[in-house]
């Protein structure tokens, strides 16, 4: 991928981000892999193919792939009330007593993005009633998934998803052996940023990945691995359209956004047959998109608040089209 190449020795493009880790595949398969800058402020080795990075958001299709293995197996009910498995998660929230898995991986659930003084944990909303991007209730989803099998969802996510798909560097919990190469968070000033150690995996945000695992997993996603074809095709198809803004569960009347929907963990863009996730935790940022006709596919992972303005520059060149995400997630020009 020469073009790709080409960008990424601009160094207006990487300006402000101390290091990149970026995969990307073509027809289906790994074309190239990147590493470049440094691992941060508290390390200047160069990036090297397995310099971990905190993946964030992108924890959340990995988590979907496992919760609906258990629903093929018939150990996870995608329509049962998560409560009738782990008991109560909104303590005095009568209606937080529908949400289910689906509500969760399709972000209907009604609960928050994020848990704060302006947004406590309840219900904004009647479960399934419309998107509202919702972090807080993959906790819910974990404790059930956790019950049900008898198992920390590290070890299922080991098990199920690292192991089987080749991602010796990946983690959904800080392990010792990342101390001697991982990268460090910076903010918008360049700033760096304490490191995180998730002790224990949170099923929203703890993964510890590289790009070439993460290109793994979805070169794995392209070719229908590890579900039933029934439940992949469910898993990548539209199930509820997203509404301008991301969070918005304080606006009930966010509009719809054009050609944005939300399957069972991915976004999905329908009239180009693409899905996709970002990152966004302070300090980093990532980004993902596969075009499911062509077998085209770009991840990144970027130690900076900068990183996901490079989709500008990487997109046309890895995933062509025009993608209407970027929009959505109001990323800025390069």
């Amino acid at each position: 991928m020469q073009a790709l190449q080409d960008i990424l020795r601009d160094p207006l493009v990487l300006a402000g981000i101390p290091g990149l880790s970026l995969a990307a595949l073509h027809h289906g398969e790994l074309a190239c892999v990147h590493a470049m800058g440094i691992r941060g402020s508290h390390d200047s080795a160069p990036v090297d193919a397995h310099t971990v990075f905190e993946a964030a958001s992108l924890t959340k299709p990995v988590v979907s792939l496992i919760a609906l293995q258990l629903v093929d197996e018939e150990r996870l009910d995608l329509d049962a009330p998560l409560h009738t498995i782990g008991g109560d998660y909104v303590h005095g929230d009568a209606r937080a007593q529908a949400i289910t898995a689906r509500h969760v991986l399709t972000h209907t659930s009604g609960l928050p993005n994020i848990v704060s003084d302006e947004t406590p944990l309840k219900t904004y909303f009647p479960p399934g009633a419309r998107f509202n991007y919702g972090s807080s209730a993959f906790a819910w989803l974990q404790r059930a998934m956790e019950i049900r099998t008898g198992r920390a969802l590290e070890d299922l996510a080991c098990e199920r998803v690292f192991t089987v798909f080749g991602m010796p560097d990946s983690s959904l919990r800080w392990e010792q052996r990342f101390e001697t190469n991982h990268a460090q968070g910076h903010d918008l000033e360049g700033r760096p940023l304490a490191k995180r150690r998730p002790a224990c995996a949170a099923a929203s945000w703890s993964l510890l990945t590289t790009a070439t695992d993460y290109a793994r997993f979805v070169q794995a996603v392209l070719q229908g691995q590890g579900l039933s074809p029934a439940m992949h095709a469910c898993w990548l198809t539209p199930a509820v359209q997203a509404r301008e803004g991301v969070d918005e569960v304080l606006n009930a009347d966010a509009a719809l956004q054009e050609d944005v929907a939300w399957g069972l963990g991915w976004g999905i863009e329908p009239a180009q047959d693409c899905f996709f996730h970002w990152g966004n935790i302070p300090g980093f940022r990532s980004f993902v998109m596969a075009d499911r006709r062509t077998g085209d596919a770009v991840v990144w992972f970027a130690n900076s608040d900068h990183g996901l303005r490079l989709a500008h520059r990487i997109l046309p060149v890895t995933v062509p089209g025009h993608p209407r995400s970027l929009e959505w997630l109001q990323v800025g020009p390069p």
